[in-house]
This record gives structure tokens, sequence and C-alpha cells, in this order.
């Protein structure tokens, strides 16, 4: 349970906000460079869920929100075929923990997904069936971006999520 903030201290406490990097998120340079050019702190350590997510002070937020990041579509079906045990232990987890789990998927569209625009052999309906059944089954919100887009995204969720649990609290 975290405490209220009034909105003075709101201001304040979130100029604290630093983001978490999973220490297995292995590209990540322009996520990096993009924090390092906004002055926005991050540590790099281990996650046990997720590859992002975010601290204030000593308040981990990682029961309330993580970010999943993908760097194609194609990583997405190797999550799906080859890894798909360890990839659903950790939406399990998450879910388990009631955390908000949004999915960013760089370098993809539905259009891509619809017109099998990616090498893995899995095929479109069955990608876009694993996908749309992770997203109801775990509550997953999914975004798609270009690469250049997912910094900016990333702080704006987690910037927004500890805010509403500053303000709000974790009903």
């Amino acid at each position: 349970m975290h405490k209220r903030y009034t909105d003075g201290e709101l201001a304040e406490a979130l100029k604290g906000l630093t983001i978490i990097i999973d220490s297995k998120e292995k590209v990540y340079n322009h996520i990096e460079s993009y924090l390092k050019k906004n002055k926005v702190p991050y540590k790099v350590r281990n996650l046990e869920t997720g590859d992002y997510s975010a601290m204030l002070g000593d308040m981990t937020l990682e029961n309330d929100v993580i970010i999943e990041r993908k760097a194609s579509i194609d990583e997405i079906c190797g999550n799906f075929t080859v890894d798909r045990l360890r990839f659903e232990r950790e939406f399990i987890r998450a879910k388990a923990h009631n955390t908000s789990v949004f999915w960013i998927v760089e370098n993809a569209t539905w259009s891509d997904i619809f017109l099998g625009n990616y090498r893995s052999k899995l095929s479109s309906k069955s990608l876009t069936g694993s996908i749309m059944s992770w997203v109801a089954r775990f509550g997953l919100t999914l975004i798609f971006c270009k690469p250049e887009e997912t910094p900016r995204i990333i702080h704006a969720i987690l910037y927004y999520k500890a805010r509403d649990i500053l303000k709000y609290g974790d009903s």
C-alpha cells in the first residue's frame, strides 16, 4: 500500500522517478540515449518480470507496472514457440500481483502480422490468435511503435503510472 500524496508533494516526488532497466535486456541503446539526453535517472538491475519498471526513492513500482519490450515480430514468434513457458511464467507472475503490463513491440504493425511480413514460420493466424489470447488472458496493453518512439512511450507510461499511484493510492 502506497501513501497518497498532495499535489505539491506529488510534483516533488515525481522528480525522483528512476527508470529500472532489466539487466537481461539486450539492445536498448536508443532507450538509454533518450534517458541520458532528457536527464531521466535510470539504473540497470535484475527485474523478475518485464524489461522496464520504475522506482521513486526506495519505493519500487515493480509489482505495480512493468513494460515488456520486443524489438520485432520475430522476437514475439520466438517467445510463443521456443520460449513459451518462460515467457508465460512472467505474465502469470505479473497477473498474480495485479501488475499493469504494457507490451511494446517495435518495428511492427497489425498489417505486418496479418500479411505475414516476418521471417518466422509461425502462421499469421496462429500469431494473431496467440497475441490476442494473451492480451485477453493477462490484461495486457499492446503498443506497436517505431524504435525511436519507444523511449518516450516507456518514460510516459512509467511517469503517469507513478503519478496515479502517488495521487490515488493503490485503489
